[in-house]
């Protein structure tokens, strides 16, 4: 449509005048069937200056076209809060061109720092699934060589195991928080660097405990290294810093693909490690495989350096601004939870989940191998497998699922898989009934992500570290619950003391998984997505309200209305 007075927000007629009163200054051509249909402003804008015109302001229209405006608004209004979550002018502009799912990391600005750093977070998730999958055999060597008359000597190793899987979960919520308060002052790489050196000191720790045949070296340093955890926690932080808002689902998701990574590979070098040595040595201790786990986390030390410091890019990029906080680590915790009622709610979701995914991690190694016979080796083929799975999801399936779903929804999924694939670990009798769970429990770490996504994009760039790693220390907290109610279930319930039921952990915790998923649906029942995503299937409501009122061919003379 074409003015002649050249200003679209007054149309004068008579003695009177139509005036527009909102800030937005929108033409028709604005809307043209072209790609670029509705160029910069955003939906809600649109949706504003629509909802001001009434009966007397579009008679004029209605009087000199043909046009159904009123009904026009009408489909307008049937937009509903779930296509548009509330868009936000920071968001994407509607009617942008067609990009691939993809486009978030195809066209990242910063696109080398976000490729090194989850390049550094796989090697350090290879490295962990490589340390994880040696702990056990060290448990069970240190029960053979001190109860040399044990007979259930697998019950015992899970009891020991039980404490070294808690203790860093203590330190992580104690120290975590402040951590976080250090990251957003100091920067995300010094929390690179403490992770890799801490997890370093861990393995050498485990090396001195099997020479010494003491646990209590690995204890208390294990135990310590628990805060290894605020670099993962960093490394969400680090995204968020160098990215746009629309771009971090889809960011965060990729982090899914490093742990995918880590899991496939991390197993497969287990095996690998272990292929030269002779039976006789691979029934005691792989040691090849603690120096490969070791190693790989020393790479990490040669990547840090080329990554440039998230903090600066985004105090550049007027992301971020200084900010006090406390260094009390509790004060912090309590501060995450006071401050936002959204925000605390939507923790306590990442803290349940957090909980639950203890109990699988905690004892499927035991429990395979008492249950199907599985071997180290069959063990570390599952936890292949999984990671293939892990990484299909995060890299082919959730993109895609997030270009017409809201994360929220997507959480609330999960929440609802995990439940029912827990009832079915619970009474995974056969080894084939426990693969097909797994296949489908491999979209439940995805939720994770996505809770980290909501949390941070509600949270103010400035505070951003302190929350995502207070978080993560209060999911700390619950790991360290969730891993020792669980392998007490377990030792409980196989060491003949009760009923024989090795999936007892799994189906207890599918309760509180089942709970967890009710209660997702009220918290997005009662508070709107703050800061949301647009979707696809607005983009398709409006080009057919563009359709419908033929816009494109309407050129409105205002010299005829006055006629």
């Amino acid at each position: 449509m074409e003015y002649e007075n050249n200003n679209p927000s007054v149309i004068n007629e008579g003695n009177y005048s139509i005036s527009n009163q909102s800030s937005h200054d929108y033409s028709i051509n604005e809307y043209s069937d072209n790609d670029s249909s509705v160029g910069n402003e955003s939906l809600i804008g649109l949706l504003e200056d629509l909802a001001n015109i009434d009966d007397e302001d579009i008679s004029p229209l209605l009087a000199s076209s043909k046009i159904n405006i009123s009904a026009s608004v009408h489909d307008f209004g049937k937009i509903n809060e779930d296509d548009i979550d509330g868009a936000q002018e920071h968001q994407l502009p509607i009617g942008s061109t067609k990009k691939s799912a993809f486009a978030p990391f195809i066209e990242h600005k910063y696109k080398k720092d976000l490729i090194l750093v989850l390049l550094m977070m796989t090697f350090m998730i290879m490295a962990d699934l490589v340390y994880a999958l040696f702990i056990p055999n060290v448990f069970l060597n240190y029960v053979r060589i001190n109860f040399p008359d044990e007979t259930d000597i697998q019950t015992k190793a899970t009891y020991y195991k039980s404490f070294s899987d808690s203790i860093p979960y203590i330190s992580m919520f104690c120290f975590g928080a402040l951590a976080g308060v250090l990251s957003d002052k100091y920067g995300r790489k010094l929390m690179f660097y403490y992770g890799s050196v801490v997890v370093i000191l861990d393995m050498i720790s485990c090396y001195v405990t099997i020479k010494t045949n003491n646990l209590y070296y690995y204890y208390v340093v294990h135990g310590f290294a628990g805060t290894y955890n605020v670099s993962l926690a960093a490394v969400y932080s680090y995204i968020a810093d160098i990215s746009e808002e629309h771009q971090v689902p889809f960011l965060y998701s990729m982090v899914g693909v490093s742990l995918g990574l880590g899991i496939v590979l991390g197993p497969v070098i287990s095996v690998v490690s272990t292929i030269h040595e002779t039976i006789q040595q691979q029934q005691q201790l792989p040691m090849t495989t603690l120096y490969i786990a070791c190693g790989l986390v020393a790479s990490t030390l040669f990547i840090i350096p080329f990554l440039k410091e998230s903090l600066t890019i985004a105090k550049e990029n007027n992301k971020i601004r200084v900010t006090k906080s406390s260094s009390n680590p509790f004060k912090l915790i309590k501060m995450i939870f006071s401050a936002n009622g959204y925000v605390a709610l939507v923790i306590v979701l990442y803290t349940l989940i957090s909980y639950t995914q203890q109990d699988v991690f905690s004892t499927y190694y035991y429990h395979n191998e008492l249950v199907y016979n599985w071997s180290g080796n069959d063990n570390s083929y599952y936890m292949g497998g999984i990671g293939i799975l892990m990484i299909i999801w995060s890299l082919v399936l959730i993109p895609l699922l997030l270009k017409r779903y809201s994360e929220r929804k997507l959480i609330s999924v999960g929440f609802l898989i995990a439940t029912l694939t827990h009832i079915s670990f619970s009474f995974a009798f056969n080894q084939w009934i426990w693969v097909a769970s797994g296949i489908v429990a491999a979209f439940v770490p995805n939720v994770l992500y996505l809770l980290q996504s909501v949390i941070s994009r509600a949270t103010p760039p400035e505070i951003k570290g302190s929350i995502l790693t207070g978080s993560r220390a209060i999911g700390s907290l619950a790991g360290f619950l969730g891993s020792l109610a669980a392998s007490n279930m377990y030792r409980e319930f196989t060491s003949g003391n009760t009923i024989y039921f090795p999936g007892a952990p799994y189906l207890i915790n599918s309760v509180v998984l089942f709970s967890t998923f009710i209660a997702s649906l009220i918290i997005w029942k009662k508070y709107k997505n703050p800061n949301p995503l647009i979707r696809k299937n607005v983009k398709k409501k409006i080009a057919i309200i563009k359709k419908s009122t033929s816009l494109t061919n309407i050129s409105l003379n205002v010299d005829s209305i006055n006629n």
